[in-house]
């Protein structure tokens, strides 16, 4: 066993190329264990202006969205899965509203996120209930750990273009804001003046758009 002591520094090191091995190897290589979490079960933000890091402050850019769709049922349900990962070592505050995404046939240019379906579902088609707040309750804006993911499943039903000669879906996430600071608790200190929103440079990523095949 190796003993951590001035008598021995190839410990040192050891420990050190194994955390760097943890934090930027193997993330990348390792089957993400926690990539099942629903969103919706993301720890909520608290006190935003006063439990801020200075990692998240820093952020630029560090989501990664995916997506995957299911074959058509034979009652013509489209079953859509959502990824969103955070690249970075800062944790990534993200507004998610499970039941306000919106689902369109082209981007709607909201904040949020939104699934683009082409052709556009026979229903299900959905505006953003809020399109342009100036700030989000913390109860709506979740916390993605570093190197962390989530998933959302979204149902739809498939227009009659779709089931004849299938289709593509998109997601998108746009945040233009950095989030007016809503009340704090009592006895918390403000240090920010936003909810530190405003992550992406051109504030919005998108996902590959991924075929969806006709219903055989």
């Amino acid at each position: 066993m190796l003993r951590l002591d001035r008598s021995n520094p190839n410990a040192f090191i050891g420990l050190i190329l194994l955390l760097v091995l943890g934090v930027f190897v193997l993330p990348d290589r390792l089957p993400n264990f926690i990539e099942s979490i629903p969103c919706s079960r993301l720890p909520a933000a608290q006190d935003l202006s006063a439990q801020q890091s200075a990692l998240a402050r820093a952020l630029e850019d560090p989501l990664r969205l995916g997506v995957a769709a299911s074959a058509i049922s034979a009652e013509g349900v489209l079953t859509i899965r959502l990824s969103v990962s955070n690249s970075s070592l800062g944790a990534a505050p993200i507004v998610f509203q499970a039941d306000n995404i919106v689902i369109a046939g082209a981007d709607d240019s909201s904040n949020g996120f939104g699934l683009i379906v082409d052709p556009p579902p026979a229903a299900d088609l959905k505006e953003r209930s809020l399109p342009a707040p100036t700030g989000y309750e913390e109860s709506d804006i979740r916390l993605l750990g570093p190197r962390q993911s989530c998933v959302h499943v979204v149902e739809l039903t498939a227009s009659e273009a779709m089931i004849a000669a299938g289709g593509t879906v998109q997601a998108w996430y746009r945040m233009s804001i950095a989030g007016d600071q809503q009340p704090q608790s009592d006895g918390a200190r403000e240090i920010y003046s936003d909810q530190g929103l405003r992550i992406l440079s051109e504030d919005i990523v998108r996902s590959e758009a991924v075929q969806v095949k006709a219903r055989t």
